[in-house]
């Protein structure tokens, strides 16, 4: 157990000790920036993290890009909040990606809490979606790049960041919902 606690806080550290690298990085490339929103932008099945900052006036022509798209539909406000926080639309990133785990000690990772006693085995076997273990791995990872966020909004380096009055800190996994990651990091304010 002791291994896994020393584990989890080294990969903590490095996650912060990520962010701060590259979130200064950004600040020297854009320092008259203003930023209206911040993510780690998770792959958990992948132990990945990206960087993503967003402002406001970029938010804003996106709207407009996407209105123009669909023929000036009026959007509610839940989807407005939706496009506003998909980071997948936003503009400015760190350089990254921070892996958690290499891919061999992933691939272990994987093979043990899945069953498989081989590689052969696990190609055999499509339904890798299915294993609880496997997604309780999972989302403890996520619940971890959450707690790792916490900790780096912690730092000189987060509060040096330009920020909007409205500005937002989230962990969201590519497939999350934007409510779901806000929800998961209320657990840890």
């Amino acid at each position: 157990m002791t291994t896994q606690v020393e584990q989890k806080e080294e990969i903590k550290k490095q996650i912060v000790d990520y962010a701060i690298q590259s979130v200064e990085e950004l600040l020297k490339e854009h320092p008259d920036v203003e930023f209206n929103a911040f993510a780690f932008c998770c792959d958990a099945k992948d132990a990945e993290i990206d960087i993503w900052l967003n402002t406001e006036l970029d938010f804003q022509n996106t709207l407009i890009d996407y209105q123009k798209e669909h023929l000036g539909q009026n959007l509610s406000e839940q989807e407005i909040r939706a496009l506003k926080y998909n980071t997948s639309k936003w503009t400015y990133f760190c350089p990254g990606p921070f892996y958690a785990f290499t891919e061999e000690e992933f691939d272990e990772i994987f093979m043990k809490l899945s069953g498989y006693e081989d590689d052969d085995a696990l190609w055999e076997d499509a339904g890798t979606e299915e294993k609880p273990l496997w997604k309780e791995f999972l989302n403890n990872l996520l619940e971890l790049f959450t707690e790792s966020l916490v900790e780096f909004t912690k730092t000189e380096t987060y509060k040096k960041i330009p920020k909007t009055r409205e500005f937002v800190t989230f962990c969201i996994d590519y497939k999350e919902e934007f409510e779901y990651a806000i929800a998961r990091l209320g657990k840890y304010k």
